[in-house]
């Protein structure tokens, strides 16, 4: 924004009046700008500023559009693209016509760390163009995300707030009164999701005469599962599900009109939710409840689930994000015993293997990136890791006093023999060597990377930080509400308050534990501060360290999450999502979503595939009596002809039954009756469902992890089963050649993958609903 100066006759010129009128303003309104410097010449005052004031006292400025000029202002300074700027557009000019409320808000749909707060700011300055004058932004009910909150839109805001156009204030620390200059300001209050947060807001505007009758802007940031309506907190006073609609009512009754705007990264929060599901027509089930759903573009440089659970070729640097943790490891960090975890025995114990190779791989990668940077000639990043194994305290205490045995351990080593440490560095060093070679980068000198990493260890700069409650937090947070990172090498270990909102810049390892009975899809997703806007060659040294039942469960999530997104770019409002649960008779029937548990779903889209993975192969008699039942059930006309064959869904049933019992699984069974009900659901009123069938098959074991299916079917395989148009879902039965050198057993073996029909709504099926 230009910085020049005016003095009194110029600004006379500006609003086209007398000189003697501005020197009237400035006796009469105290709100007036304060001049740069008294010159014998007279007053001059800052252009801009005096432009805002005219613009607040509805002055016309001679030669120039005094049109709304927030969001305009705003795109500039922060250089908002096209496709976002259309998204604000569209997001205001839908609040503008849809009668919006707490049981029908509008929403605005984005991914984890994906830009959403970037979105409803711009939607507020877009918002206060139209003539709203309020913006209660709602947060998660922690005092570090809503400093957070606080201190970005303070940030993005600063101009106007400079120029007296605007006031950013935090509920918990209101004025007692607005003076006029403020009172003729925008006003942007930002509060945590608590029934007293919005008394103290009522109380608020009745008490302010001049916030009475204005329009307000009602925003529910992290909106999982339509947060608005409050869950009563263990200890509270008890709460109605009404109450926060009561109090919207009230504000609707102090207030010209209230806006209602949802920003979340879920989109099941539009398909779960806890009533009015008894107009569901047959199977289909559609978003009755939003107004709108606007969705928020993905920037190009956003790495999200799909980077972490797609399917990549071996050369590709995602390749090698996931790296598998034991569940007995994990469980061993959840509670201090020394019989499975002691210090003298910390780095070499079986225990210990998944957290050593993630702190070593950690310390590399941070001085490989380092050293990158140094030769480039950028600037010099910080790093950080999270080490996120569990809620309880006591478990944070015992994995602090694992870590400092290790760290420990480590420093001793590279103090008097650090040749010892040469194996564990060389093994994370050749790990992260292919991916940063994958991705096109420098691999720096090995000898050098060894030093830095011996150095890391005898300086001190490797701090471990245990985060378990607000407190702790605020005490981490640097002048931006973002955990600060003191040194190159930052270590936060800790539990929920590190999932909500809280951003943690430069977060290259992830060391993810939590594996509840019951996993909630809006929970893990927040869990996933690994997301967001990050540099790809940063990525090619990220590490996330899981269990394969947590990995599964992740990747089902994320599918579930990329089935509902997908019927939402097609249009959901119109198509819906199919969601399905076995009947008595192992039939099929529609499930109220409200009703299901997203760690028991499954999910299929026409862009997606379901197969079974990570089993081992039946050996024997018992193998060779199945491989010649499948040899009558998949006849030979059907092999290798490249046609789809059309079979009754009874005859696929009888395939599927039959190579259930070929195949074992090590720690996640697969849902074949989910595979079964979705074929009944998607098979055409005759039953019918189409085959395809190839034999030859010698992908190894090790190289059979892709639950995707995409790399199990191969490049031409793949293009004709989800690039053909199909109305019939497809079996497409693969037959893989066994042996001990590919890591199975002896026998060859049949490989089913589903695939839906090309032109369906996405369909979820639930394995285990809630009662």
């Amino acid at each position: 924004m230009e910085f020049d100066v005016v003095g009194v006759n110029e600004i006379a010129e500006m609003a086209g009046v007398s000189r003697q009128a501005v020197v009237n303003w400035r006796t009469r309104s105290s709100d007036f700008p304060l001049p740069l410097k008294d010159l014998a010449s007279g007053p001059i005052f800052r252009r801009s500023q005096v432009r805002a004031w005219l613009r607040r006292n509805n002055r016309k400025i001679q030669n120039e559009d005094i049109g709304p000029s927030f969001y305009p202002r705003l795109r500039s300074l922060r250089g908002d693209d096209d496709a976002l700027a259309g998204c604000i557009q569209n997001v205001v000019d839908n609040l503008e016509t849809a009668a919006t409320s707490s049981q029908r808000p509008g929403m605005l749909l984005g991914k984890i760390q994906s830009g959403k707060t970037r979105g409803f700011v711009g939607a507020i300055a877009e918002a206060f163009d139209r003539g709203y004058d309020i913006a209660l932004v709602l947060t998660k009910g922690t005092k570090t995300l809503s400093a957070q909150t606080v201190s970005r839109l303070s940030s993005d805001f600063k101009e106007f707030i400079d120029e007296d156009e605007l006031i950013v204030l935090d509920i918990m620390n209101l004025p007692g009164k607005l003076t006029r200059s403020e009172l003729r300001r925008k006003i942007v209050i930002v509060a945590k999701k608590q029934v007293k947060n919005l008394e103290r807001l009522i109380d608020f505007v009745e008490n302010q005469a001049g916030l009475r009758k204005r329009k307000l802007l009602l925003i529910d940031d992290e909106a999982d599962l339509a947060s608005v309506r409050f869950i009563k907190k263990r200890g509270e006073d008890e709460v109605s599900q009404g109450t926060i609609s009561e109090q919207i009512d009230q504000l609707r009754d102090l207030s010209t009109e209230v806006a209602f705007l949802q920003v979340t990264a879920t989109p099941y929060s539009l398909y779960l939710q806890p009533e009015d599901y008894d107009d569901a027509s047959g199977y289909l089930f559609k978003p009755k409840r939003p107004a709108f759903t606007q969705l928020l573009p993905i920037h190009g440089g956003y790495v999200g689930g799909d980077d972490y659970f797609g399917a990549f070729e071996h050369d590709d640097p995602r390749s090698r994000l996931i790296v598998e943790v034991s569940e007995e490891e994990q469980d061993a960090l959840r509670r201090a015993d020394q019989r499975r975890i002691s210090a003298d025995r910390v780095l070499e114990s079986s225990n210990t293997d998944g957290l050593r190779r993630a702190i070593v791989t950690f310390i590399v990668a941070s001085g490989i990136r380092q050293a990158q940077q140094l030769e480039s000639g950028d600037k010099v990043k910080k790093y950080s890791m999270v080490i996120h194994n569990d809620v309880q305290k006591a478990a944070h205490s015992w994995q602090d006093q694992v870590i400092d045995w290790m760290f420990q351990a480590l420093h001793k080593t590279a103090e008097t023999m650090p040749k010892n440490l040469k194996p564990v560095f060389d093994a994370a060093f050749h790990d992260l060597s292919i991916s940063i070679q994958g991705q096109g980068d420098l691999v720096p000198d090995r000898a050098e990377a060894f030093d830095i990493f011996i150095d890391a260890l005898l300086s001190g700069d490797v701090v471990v930080e245990r985060v378990n409650s607000d407190g702790d937090v605020v005490a981490l947070l640097d002048q931006n509400s973002e955990l600060r990172l003191r040194t190159p090498y930052n270590i936060f270990v800790g539990g929920n308050i590190l999932d909500r909102g809280i951003t943690i810049p430069n977060l290259i390892s992830f060391y993810y534990g939590r594996n509840p009975r019951t996993m909630q899809a809006d929970t893990v997703l927040q869990h996933s501060r690994m997301y967001g806007n990050r540099s790809r060659s940063d990525l090619a040294v990220t590490r996330f360290y899981t269990s394969r039942r947590v990995f599964d469960r992740l990747y089902t999530i994320n599918e579930f999450e990329n089935s509902l997104r997908e019927a939402f770019h097609k249009g959901a409002h119109d198509q819906g999502v199919v969601f399905l649960q076995s009947d008595p008779s192992n039939g099929i029937r529609p499930c109220a979503p409200n009703k299901i548990k997203l760690s028991d779903v499954v999910s299929i889209s026409p862009s997606s595939m379901l197969l079974p993975s990570d089993f081992q192969t039946l050996g024997g008699q018992k193998m060779t009596e199945i491989q010649s039942r499948l040899d009558q059930l998949i006849p030979n006309d059907w092999r290798d002809s490249g046609e789809f064959v059309q079979i009754s869904k009874d005859d696929a049933f009888a395939i599927l039954d039959t190579i259930k019992g070929s195949m074992q699984f090590s720690s996640v069974e697969f849902e074949w009756n989910a595979m079964k009900a979705l074929i009944n659901y998607y098979s055409d009123p005759n039953g019918l469902v189409s085959v395809i069938a190839e034999t030859g098959r010698e992908l190894t074991r090790q190289g059979s992890g892709d639950k995707s299916g995409r790399s199990i079917l191969g490049t031409a395989l793949r293009r004709k089963v989800l690039e053909t148009h199909r109305a019939l879902p497809t079996l497409v039965l693969l037959q893989q050649k066994g042996g001990r050198e590919r890591g199975w057993s002896a026998h060859s073996f049949w490989w089913p993958v589903l695939a839906a029909p090309t032109d369906q709504a996405p369909c979820v099926y639930a394995s285990k609903v809630t009662s």
